[in-house]
């Protein structure tokens, strides 16, 4: 696969049957994340950034719509409203790896947005350069889990505290 090819936008049937477009964040897309940030439920909050109000979110949601050579940032649409993004950032220490981050707006998980999101997001970090990712994620966070289970990538998890330190194989499919 060329370089870019992963640029274009493209679509993910969820397993209500909808389908969605999933596509780079741009500019244009940042008042959409501060509100799909905006909205999050407190347990959500906690879940995505550790604490249920965190203090830099509308700096946060409009980092991700800013172009970058070391970050990407993808959204899931569905009729232009934001259902969801998964978001990288490289490892300046780790050649290859990246961390990566996942939120599904409030009222629409469960619906398969978080599993379309990181597989098309793990496809595009492999056309970069990206063979790992990695992830810190609340033992708790039931929901999350399940998007990293249902990738069929190869994950290791080590739990220290109530945090899981989790390493994605991108190279490794199960």
């Amino acid at each position: 696969m060329r370089t870019g090819d992963f640029e274009r936008a493209a679509s993910a049937k969820l397993m209500d049957g909808a389908v969605i477009a999933l596509r780079k964040l741009t500019l244009a897309n940042a008042a959409d994340v501060v509100h799909l940030y905006e909205t999050l439920s407190e347990d959500e909050r906690y879940y995505r950034f550790f604490t249920a109000q965190p203090a830099h979110l509308q700096t946060t949601a409009l980092s991700l719509a800013e172009p970058s050579d070391n970050r990407y940032a993808l959204g899931a649409f569905s009729s232009g409203t934001l259902l969801g993004v998964a978001s990288y950032y490289i490892v300046a220490d780790t050649p290859g790896c990246a961390e990566v981050a996942v939120i599904v707006a409030h009222g629409e998980h469960l619906r398969g947005v978080g599993t379309a999101l990181l597989r098309r997001l793990g496809a595009i970090a492999k056309d970069h350069g990206v063979h790992n990712f990695v992830a810190e994620v609340l033992a708790e966070n039931q929901v999350m889990l399940r998007v990293l289970t249902d990738s069929h990538w190869r994950c290791t998890r080590h739990l220290e505290g109530s945090v899981l330190h989790v390493d994605i194989d991108l190279d490794a499919v199960d």
